[in-house]
């Protein structure tokens, strides 16, 4: 009877998860990187800065976080994305 009803609920979120996308609403955290803020990461590693400076560098544009700094493993996340993307 619990796996029936586990099932249940597992659909009807499921189902939720769908209607809100239709509806242009996306789960989970805002994204703290937009494409600008990773092409000029992946410029300045190109050009031989550290990743802890290059996150001194980069700006929080929006959100919580905003006017801050990213992580050193955000910078690192930026720049394997870029990795893994040219292979």
């Amino acid at each position: 009877m619990a796996e029936s009803e586990r099932e249940y609920i597992r659909e009807k979120s499921l189902e939720g998860q769908a209607s809100a996308r239709e509806r242009g609403r996306h789960g989970g955290r805002p994204k703290v990187v937009d494409d600008d803020m990773a092409a000029y990461a992946r410029s300045l590693r190109a050009n031989g800065v550290p990743v802890p400076q290059i996150a001194q560098k980069l700006v929080i544009t929006s959100g919580k976080n905003k006017g801050e700094h990213p992580s050193v493993a955000t910078v690192y996340r930026i720049l394997a994305e870029e990795a893994d993307s040219t292979e």
